[in-house]
């Protein structure tokens, strides 16, 4: 049998919303009503460790009924007469040493979740869209929809609230509480849309039907499956994104299974619990991303055209500062004194392209999801949280 890490789940009490891991909410018209970010990010790295107190745990959920696995000699359900489905099951009682007869009482469960087969375009009932990034003006909007004075408001409200693990994180993992809070406000804007989807569904289906990413898929639900078991929680529990990422931190399951931490101590791991998906985002963010506590994040810089075409852009590019220097980019302070390889990120507004430079700590953001504006994004959300917070 494989060997996975002895973790202890609390039953998962589902915030309450109207949508999934990346709705959004109207963006403001009024740009001089939202505090805006930094255009360079705050210090990493506390001159000292920061004095920690640990508060008492958040309290305990109700109690529910342990859960008693079924077992079915018969697959029924949705798929009952899928042969993708029934080869799955007897290579996972095999590979891990699962009861088949439970396997098939948790398959009989599932229903077919068509949400998320038409989020990921599998039948092709629409045409593709243009890639957003490369219009006009795609920058305003994207930001528009997270850098709002309520997600702002309540990114402060939530640091207040977490202070304590925070710079418990920071300590332990050395990564800015910033980029903790950005994510989970442009993840779930602060728990108010963790998804409504069945996890098991959502999994099951994309692994069945989405044969592009049909291996990725299978491998989630194979990790998913395992997860819920040892923890002894019945798969249609949680509920997440229609891509099976779940909680504050919305992980996927083999993240859980990587790199979820007990951060309030109290013997379990919950990623709806606000303590547990702190720490968890921060050691996704230094093994995962390998995050440096001792560099920046991002930068702009000042560039005489109006528009940037000439050379590639993106988190995967790298050139040396010396380099864009000689094209006469400007960067708008020092820096931090970080002189290493850059990528060049550019944000297409109305009226310019807009472009900074990133570290590898901007391309370990993107670990989380590969996409500069989710980056950028990220960025400047908490660094006007940070700036809210401190009252500067």
């Amino acid at each position: 049998m494989i060997k996975i890490k002895n973790l202890t789940l609390l039953p998962l009490i589902i915030f309450v919303g109207s949508g999934c891991i990346q709705k959004q909410t109207t963006a403001t018209n009024n740009p001089n009503n939202i505090p805006i970010a930094n255009t360079y990010p705050m210090p990493t790295q506390p001159s000292q460790p920061p004095i920690i107190s640990y508060p008492t745990t958040q309290p305990s959920q109700p109690v529910q009924p342990e859960y008693i696995p079924q077992r079915s000699p018969y697959l029924r359900g949705a798929y009952a007469s899928n042969y993708k489905l029934k080869q799955l099951i007897n290579n996972m009682s095999s590979k891990y040493r699962l009861d088949k007869f439970e396997l098939n009482a948790i398959f009989s469960t599932v229903n077919r979740d068509t949400i998320a087969l038409d989020k990921y375009n599998v039948y092709k009932t629409r045409k593709p869209s243009i890639s957003k990034a490369t219009q006009i003006g795609s920058w305003d909007k994207y930001r528009g929809n997270f850098l709002t004075s309520s997600r702002i408001n309540k990114g402060v409200a939530f640091w207040r609230r977490n202070a304590n693990w925070l710079n418990m994180a920071a300590y332990k993992y050395g990564v800015d509480p910033a980029y903790i809070v950005g994510i989970i406000g442009v993840e779930t804007n602060f728990g108010s849309f963790t998804g409504k989807h069945s996890v098991l569904d959502a999994l099951t289906t994309l692994a069945l039907e989405y044969k592009q990413r049909s291996k990725f898929f299978t491998s989630e639900l194979e990790n998913y499956i395992i997860l819920t078991k040892e923890q002894r929680i019945h798969p249609q529990k949680i509920k997440g994104s229609y891509a099976g990422a779940f909680g504050l931190a919305q992980f996927m399951p083999s993240s859980f299974r990587e790199y979820a931490v007990d951060l309030d101590g109290d013997g379990h791991i919950n990623l709806f619990n606000e303590a547990d998906a702190i720490g968890s985002i921060a050691n996704y963010f230094k093994n995962k991303g390998k995050w440096n506590p001792k560099i920046p994040v991002a930068m702009r810089t000042y560039y005489s055209k109006k528009r940037f075409y000439g050379l590639p852009t993106g988190f995967k590019t790298s050139y040396s500062q010396k380099y864009l220097y000689g094209l006469g980019m400007r960067p708008s302070s020092n820096f931090y004194g970080y002189r290493g390889p850059v990528s060049l990120i550019k944000l297409s507004k109305y009226t310019r392209d807009e472009l900074w430079w990133g570290t590898p700590n901007f391309r370990a953001i993107t670990r989380y999801n590969p996409k500069d504006y989710y980056a950028m994004a990220v960025h400047q959300l908490g660094q006007a949280i940070k700036k809210a917070y401190y009252g500067r």
